[in-house]
């Protein structure tokens, strides 16, 4: 099964394409797959710090749009 991909193109500094272009060199990997990779491992650690988030503000009550303390 293959996996869904959404096209990307952006610009990146110099060393990340730095970064980048090593794990190239010492993996062969084409860069695509790099950065997807890369991408891909800090969605999961965002998605799962969201998770977290809720959780956590459930568990201390907070509940609406967050704006019931003045936006403090």
């Amino acid at each position: 099964m293959s996996v869904d991909l959404r096209d990307f193109r952006g610009k990146i500094t110099r060393l990340a394409w730095c970064c980048i272009e090593a794990r190239h060199r010492a993996t062969g990997k084409e860069h695509s797959e790099i950065v997807r990779e890369i991408l891909d491992d800090w969605a999961r650690v965002e998605r799962h710090a969201a998770i977290e988030q809720q959780n956590l503000v459930a568990s201390e009550g907070i509940k609406g749009n967050g704006r019931e303390d003045g936006g403090r």
